[in-house]
């Protein structure tokens, strides 16, 4: 048996010992909670600054990130069409517990992971505070979809890799001069809309 699989089937195990930390971690490892953190994060950067510079730095970080979220899904699915690896429910159904329903896509690499990684990334520059949240929300995400049964700890391990590398390497991009004038036009555009 491989590390990997044995870490999965060690954190997995703790399941069922305590209502209160299986509920806590099947509420957490939902579909929608941490992804709608992270859209909420993006949204409120947009808007909710009174300073000027401050403002366009969370603009730009805006763009960072949805720019880097595109790269990150195109790169996972990618990924799964090369790389099928099952559920750790279905490969090591012995010893793997699961507590969620059972999703039907590739596993390797943990999709909703890398996205939570990326936005906690981008984000990051511009507002630490925001970046810290999303990152420890990334961290209990990912810790619960392996407590839950559908990740392996390799899954999510190289999704948030994965998710912080783009995140850095779209900010590098974008900070090209040609690129951020293109950027800069386009914020400046949305503004004129009453987007800001």
């Amino acid at each position: 048996m491989m590390l990997d699989e044995k870490i999965t089937i060690f954190i997995n195990n703790l399941n069922g010992k305590n209502l209160f930390w299986d509920s806590f971690f099947q509420i957490f490892a939902s579909d929608y909670l941490v992804p709608v953190i992270c859209a909420l994060s993006i949204f409120s950067l947009w808007f909710l600054v009174l300073d000027s510079k401050k403002l366009l730095l969370n603009q730009k970080s805006v763009f960072y990130s949805i720019s880097a979220i595109i790269v990150t899904n195109i790169l996972v699915w990618l990924v799964n069409n090369l790389v099928s690896r099952p559920r750790p429910f279905i490969g090591n159904s012995d010893e793997i517990q699961l507590m969620f329903y059972a999703p039907t896509d590739p596993s390797f690499p943990a999709n909703p992971v890398a996205i939570g990684f990326t936005v906690a990334a981008s984000i990051f520059p511009a507002n630490k505070y925001l970046g810290y949240i999303l990152l420890v929300a990334s961290l209990i995400f990912s810790f619960s979809r392996i407590y839950v049964g559908v990740f392996y700890f390799i899954d999510v391990f190289s999704a948030a890799i994965l998710g912080f590398i783009v995140a850095l390497l779209v900010r590098k991009i974008m900070r090209i001069k040609i690129i951020n004038l293109i950027l800069m036009k386009q914020i400046k555009i949305l503004r004129l809309l009453a987007l800001s």
